[in-house]
């Protein structure tokens, strides 16, 4: 059996339950999940379940028996990053470990897995699999239709806990206006009569300063508990402008065509972090080489 350490928001939910499918196909064992994270902090909560229908939760017990017995033990194990506790393997950087399908088939993974080359053996499985559970309510069903017809590209502006959340907006930062000028340009050279969908955490702000563009509809319905259905209408789109986001890279990487263009930004993570007088160089940890797919621009 495989544990999976669950973590974060619906994008890296999504990292981590792909890589954690991939193992346990490739032993054919089971596949469980860790919530407790979830428990201690209503911030998030887990939302594979609007897409997913296999996703089965791990028992305390099971999670002990991989862990520890003890608190004592768990914390110990836990500040020392697992390293001498051979049941469980903690990610060891960021970019792909080439090793991942050589561990064994009785393990608890704790990472994020953000890079496609560890489930690239089940990509047509998961998007197979990726199904929204419950019916498109009248609105959001007229905008998914229309995209499937049209040339429609999707935009992600991610704003909201990029800014309010200290932690994330040392880590990643707001995307500037210019990378998205320059990327919608992108799109209008190549694409004949372009339609943008805008989505953002802050569409009232979206409004004023992408009101340059032209033939653009800005998402506004699906906020709080439904923002999942965006990254739904994000799949729904041609062709794809994303933010430094695992929301709208899986909104990109599940896209259901095939020919689809994708324009990532080349900077995910702001380099360097200044603590205090000491810079800490993001680019060290967080090598983002095998982040973005190779035939994205």
């Amino acid at each position: 059996m495989i544990i999976l350490r669950m973590r974060g928001g619906l994008g890296n939910q999504l990292f981590q339950y792909a890589a954690g499918l991939a193992l346990a196909q490739h032993h054919n064992v089971p596949l469980k999940v860790d919530d407790y994270t979830y428990r201690i902090n209503s911030y998030r909560k887990i939302e594979l379940g609007n897409f997913f229908s296999d996703i089965n939760l791990a028992t305390r017990k099971e999670v002990a028996g991989f862990t520890g017995a003890t608190r004592a033990i768990r914390l110990f194990h836990k500040l020392t990053n697992y390293r001498y506790n051979r049941r469980v393997f903690a990610q060891p950087y960021f970019h792909y470990y080439p090793d991942f399908f050589r561990l064994p088939n009785d393990i608890y993974l704790s990472g994020y897995w953000q890079s496609d080359r560890y489930f690239q053996p089940i990509e047509q499985r998961l998007k197979n699999a990726f199904k929204l559970k419950h019916q498109l309510d009248d609105e959001n069903r007229e905008i998914s239709d229309s995209m499937n017809v049209e040339n429609s590209i999707s935009i992600h502006v991610r704003r909201g806990d990029y800014i309010l959340n200290s932690k994330y907006s040392k880590m990643f930062g707001v995307i500037d206006q210019k990378y998205y000028a320059d990327s919608i340009a992108f799109m209008q050279e190549r694409i004949q009569k372009p339609r943008f969908y805008l989505f953002s955490d802050s569409p009232k702000w979206c409004l004023e300063k992408f009101n340059f563009v032209k033939d653009i509809k800005i998402i506004q319905n699906n906020q709080g508990e439904n923002s999942h259905i965006d990254l739904w209408l994000m799949s729904r789109c041609q062709h794809h402008i994303i933010a430094n986001s695992t929301f709208s890279w899986w909104g990109a990487w599940l896209g259901i065509n095939q020919n689809k263009t994708v324009v990532a930004p080349q900077k995910w993570f702001k380099d360097p972090l200044f603590r205090g007088n000491n810079p800490v160089y993001y680019s060290r940890f967080y090598n983002i080489k095998d982040l973005i797919p190779q035939s994205w621009k």
